[in-house]
């Protein structure tokens, strides 16, 4: 759960372990001195020395070009890891990485991307029009926003395996902050609004079961201990968990727009906190130069966001058997990972849609009856996945301020663990107990930085990388559409992100 990094004065070292200890869990990273190995200090972990740090950086970020910085000869003198009265730890050293077939990989990335993001579709459908006509260019929206975003994350893979970076947040570093710290605040809401439903048949006092009593409650009795764990291994046997509870909602929500209970005559419409509202058609035309279009395609880049990932996926996907070669099979898994994501999309959205029209709410769920038990069980199931996947989120946003912090930050987070996560979820909390409307909170951070990353990012990492001669130039027609591809991705996502903040913010 500790480690001890046995060279004080060497800051190449001190910086790589604690890498090393964000990516490993690792709650507690002593920095001191090779003489220093008595020291009290290191009572709690073992000494590492910068030999093995390197064999599990290593490991860890097995990108092409990746080279560990080097140890001072002062980092070799003494390692537990190497003692041979410590074998049993040395053991335990992974060796080597299995990895993932085609379908395995692209499973693995569906998990990656379907996740809350979906249950603010529907209010995007609403944002373009109210009448059922904006179900058609919503749809072709959703799939033109699956091939664009699995075209970006191909771009990212290639892009960081050219360069030698080995993630995506070492290149957007703050954008990345930005989109750590507002999954951990839609989370934070997405819990509050739920658990209080679910709890509002008991008639509590709102002391307990308001929306902002259960968000400060369940970051003082349940996240702050999940988020001050040691080791977030435990953690992974409830990923299984978060895909059910996916594929319920998504269930639930079909099935409620095909059975009509909260039509007029329904059996649950009476007990809805809002009716359903549907507008008469005004025109294929008006539908599709809605500018409420660029609210539904920013809270798409924010359900389509998973690229930060894409390095990792390349790197643990087996090339092919025949080649050697891993480029056309990502690009399979890209593109079956993100159009069967847009498919599962497509389902909430319209399912929401078709049965609140513009009443929709920016959390689908709010919209169905407090009495409704297949919604209760909806709201149970989201509020699972969501507790147990809080942690691995507030992990990555942690990891993206200490890194923006520098060794400063380090310093602290490293001596005072608990002050550095009570202050993180404070801010989240803050944020969260103003913050009302997801969707909007979704459109505005897909404008803001969803765009960015799914869109522009990638173009211009992959163009850079060709100016400087990491990547071949394109050559041929097929080579020149796809420059032409990534020079329109700019402007695009640009503009979708410039008028989308602006709808966003009426």
């Amino acid at each position: 759960s500790s480690f001890c990094y046995a060279d004080s004065r060497n800051a190449p070292g001190r910086s790589l372990l604690l890498k090393i200890a964000g990516m490993r869990d690792l709650q507690k990273v002593h920095i001191m001195s090779a003489s220093s190995r008595t020291s009290a200090a290191c009572i709690s972990g073992p000494v590492i020395c910068g030999s093995c740090a390197e064999r599990l950086y290593s490991y860890q970020q097995r990108a092409v070009g990746a080279k560990p910085p080097q140890m001072g000869q002062d980092a070799y003198d003494t390692c537990d890891l190497q003692s041979s009265t410590d074998e049993s730890e040395a053991q335990e050293m992974p060796q080597e990485v299995k990895l993932s077939s085609v379908t395995q990989s692209t499973v693995n990335l569906v998990k990656n991307i379907v996740g809350a993001g979906m249950l603010s579709l529907p209010h995007g459908v609403a944002a373009v029009s109210a009448s059922p006509q904006a179900v058609a260019p919503s749809l072709i929206l959703t799939f033109l926003a699956a091939v664009f975003s699995a075209y970006g994350f191909v771009l990212i893979a290639q892009a960081c395996e050219a360069t030698g970076e080995s993630t995506y947040t070492r290149v957007w570093a703050v954008a990345c902050l930005a989109k750590a710290a507002i999954g951990c605040i839609s989370f934070s809401m997405i819990l509050g609004d739920c658990i209080s439903l679910m709890l509002a048949p008991l008639n509590l006092p709102a002391v307990i079961a308001s929306r902002d009593a259960v968000i400060l409650l369940m970051t003082i009795v349940v996240l702050y201990p999940l988020c001050s764990m040691k080791s977030f291994a435990p953690l992974a046997k409830f990923s299984l968990l978060g895909v059910l509870s996916n594929f319920y909602i998504c269930a639930f929500v079909v099935l409620r727009c095909w059975d009509h209970s909260y039509q007029k005559g329904g059996s649950l419409l009476a007990a809805a906190p809002a009716a359903p509202q549907f507008a008469a058609p005004t025109g294929a035309w008006h539908t599709v130069m809605s500018p409420g279009l660029s609210v539904l395609l920013s809270i798409l880049a924010t359900a389509f966001l998973a690229h930060y990932n894409a390095p990792l996926f390349l790197e643990q996907l087996a090339p092919d058997p025949k080649t050697g070669k891993k480029d056309k099979r990502f690009v399979v898994v890209s593109v079956l990972g993100f159009c069967t994501a847009g498919l599962i999309f497509s389902l909430v959205m319209v399912g929401g849609f078709l049965t609140f029209g513009s009443s929709c709410m920016g959390l689908i769920l709010n919209n169905y009856a407090a009495i409704d038990s297949l919604a209760l069980l909806a709201r149970a199931a989201i509020v699972l996945s969501l507790v147990t996947a809080y942690p691995l989120v507030f992990l990555s946003l942690r990891k993206q301020v200490l890194e923006i912090l520098g060794s400063k930050g380090a310093d602290f987070a490293n001596q005072r663990p608990r002050a550095m996560t009570i202050a993180l979820l404070a801010g989240v909390t803050a944020v969260a107990f103003k913050l009302r409307n997801l969707g909007v909170v979704a459109a505005l951070a897909g404008a803001s930085l969803g765009t960015f990353l799914v869109y522009v990012a990638p173009a211009l990492m992959v163009m850079g990388a060709q100016r400087r001669g990491l990547v071949a130039q394109p050559e041929g027609p097929a080579g020149q559409l796809a420059r032409a591809v990534q020079i329109f991705l700019v402007p695009l996502g640009l503009g979708l992100g410039v008028i989308g903040c602006i709808q966003c913010l009426k």
